[in-house]
């Protein structure tokens, strides 16, 4: 009878279970439809773009859904690649000549095309030319290119191998003409080798002959290599400094860490300064500081305590001539409100630099304001010549009436006569 019992039980709880799920049961069916419809839809081959549109009538908002969720594959076969609705007739045949001829279908474009259209067509017989024989594309290119075409082509050879090969591409470059061909293929190889490998290009600058070919590619691979590593590259261009001794590369890549990293940049610099004079690095670093923010730069200056090797009077000229090119009411606001002395007749000094072709009137008027007597003389004399260079007639009649000791306005007038 235990079973029997049991058996009841068993009944029971199935049924109240099947009443509690019995809410539950049409959304289940729910699910299990749209589940199946989704199995169909996986397992049923896709069918093509025209036949969709033929045979299966679908409302906009589905078929975006199901576009928005399709996931493109590359081509994996880049030669098969056409576009009949894009193409360029000359172009495809250009690249088709080069397929199997590279440089009869260089020959065939000369014939063909001139100016902008074989520049075009060139391009694209090189890009494929030196992706299977780079050396024999550019050793055409050097024998039989001109003008323009053999510039641009050459460079574009130099930034493929570059990439591919970089110390191979240094070693062609290095029997080219000294020309400027050769200079701009070291500086397009150089500015993609300092992100592959900066080591390597800069000790191959490094064993370049002195002259104008290693100081321009020297600045095109700081440009690069401050990208990645703007440290390395100023540590480099110092050392370069030491050995040459022109500081231009040094001041360059300064520039380049300061924007990066100033706090960083302002260390490096404060040691280079305590060994060696650098007024036109110091100079590069303010630049810099300025051009990102000019109340900053003012407050960092003003900050340097009296024996910071960094800390120089010209400091303000510096910063005025970058902040009132860049915004000259600002810059003659804070004049108004600084206290005399030698930071404002310093500051005075940048703003009548850069103000002179754009308001030589207000620069003579700042210039009469500085308070040192000889650099009161100095920069009003330079800045009254550069006016009376352009408007003669407006200076002198600013002469005739301005606040000016006689035997100043006379050294002026004389000053302008002589000019």
């Amino acid at each position: 009878m235990k079973w029997i019992g049991r058996i009841a039980l068993t009944l029971a709880i199935i049924s109240l279970a099947a009443l509690a799920a019995l809410p539950y049961l049409e959304p289940a069916r729910e699910k299990w439809d749209r589940f199946k419809e989704a199995w169909v839809m996986v397992n049923t081959p896709t069918p093509s773009a025209v036949e969709t549109t033929e045979t299966v009538p679908e409302q906009p908002e589905a078929a975006n859904a199901r576009r928005e969720r399709s996931i493109l594959l590359p081509d994996t076969n880049i030669d098969a690649y056409s576009s009949e609705e894009d193409e360029d007739p000359f172009l495809a045949e250009a690249r088709r000549r080069a397929k199997e001829d590279p440089a009869s279908a260089m020959t065939w474009l000369q014939t063909e095309a001139s100016g902008k259209d074989r520049l075009r067509g060139m391009l694209e017989i090189v890009a494929l030319w030196a992706a299977k024989d780079t050396e024999s594309a550019l050793l055409w290119l050097e024998s039989n290119a001109s003008g323009l075409a053999r510039l641009e082509t050459l460079n574009s050879g130099i930034e493929l191998w570059s990439q591919q090969d970089p110390t191979a591409a240094a070693k062609w470059i290095e029997g080219m003409a000294n020309d400027g061909s050769k200079l701009n293929a070291t500086k397009t190889l150089v500015a993609n080798w300092a992100i592959q490998n900066p080591e390597e290009a800069s000790s191959w600058v490094g064993q370049l002959p002195a002259g104008s070919l290693r100081s321009e590619t020297a600045a095109s691979l700081i440009e690069s290599w401050s990208t990645i590593d703007p440290k390395a590259a100023t540590i480099w261009a110092f050392s370069e400094a030491e050995s040459n001794g022109d500081m231009a590369l040094f001041n360059q890549s300064i520039q380049y860490y300061a924007e990066a990293e100033p706090v960083e940049a302002e260390q490096l610099l404060r040691a280079v300064t305590e060994a060696h004079e650098a007024p036109g690095s110091v100079d590069a670093y303010i630049r810099t500081l300025t051009q990102n923010d000019p109340t900053e730069a003012i407050n960092w200056q003003t900050a340097l305590s009296p024996d910071d090797p960094l800390n120089r009077t010209e400091n303000l000229e510096t910063i005025f001539q970058e902040w009132s090119n860049m915004d000259s009411v600002a810059a003659s606001a804070w004049l108004s409100e600084a206290p005399i002395g030698p930071q404002r007749d310093a500051a005075i000094i940048g703003f009548t630099e850069a103000m002179t072709a754009f308001d030589p009137e207000a620069a003579v008027a700042w210039s009469n304001s500085i308070s040192a007597p000889e650099k009161r003389v100095k920069t009003l004399t330079n800045t009254v010549q550069a006016w009376a260079a352009t408007q003669p007639e407006q200076a002198l009649e600013w002469l005739d009436t301005a606040e000016l000791e006689p035997g100043l306005r006379s050294a002026l007038v004389e000053s302008m006569q002589r000019r």
